[in-house]
């Protein structure tokens, strides 16, 4: 709350609190450092109920899906790169550099690529020596 007023207010304010804990320490029973603790421990419960009304006020945070992502990046040379980027679910390839950048659509496949079958190794025939040279 403080941070929002001015020098001007803030100065203010506080000469208002230390007037009226003047005028108040003689009308009771009690010292000046008394009121003072009842007139704090009062603003501190009334800044934690204003507190806990705006964080209620606010309702659930939930936190929106990403608009932007980078996907993947990778260096071409000291001063060029190329990334994979993700935006508002379509991809994108971003060619960039010190002077210039690129935007291309990313290609979508047709359909998910086969996984890629390796041959078994081959085995050395007994009759092949070993070795380099033949």
């Amino acid at each position: 709350m403080s941070a929002s007023l001015s020098p001007r207010h803030r100065l203010l304010l506080a000469s208002g609190l230390i007037l009226g804990l003047a005028v108040l320490a003689p009308l009771g029973d009690l010292s000046a450092a008394g009121v003072a603790r009842w007139l704090l421990g009062a603003v501190a419960l009334a800044g934690i109920g204003w507190w806990l009304w705006r964080r209620r006020a606010a309702g659930p945070r939930l936190n929106p899906p990403e608009r932007l992502k980078v996907v993947s990046r990778a260096g071409l040379s000291q001063r060029c790169g190329i990334a994979l980027v993700e935006a508002d679910g379509r991809g994108f390839l971003v060619a960039f550099g010190d002077s210039f950048a690129e935007v291309r659509e990313a290609p979508v496949p047709n359909c998910l690529p086969v996984q890629a079958r390796r041959s078994a190794p081959r085995r050395r025939a007994w009759s092949q020596p070993k070795g380099v040279g033949r």
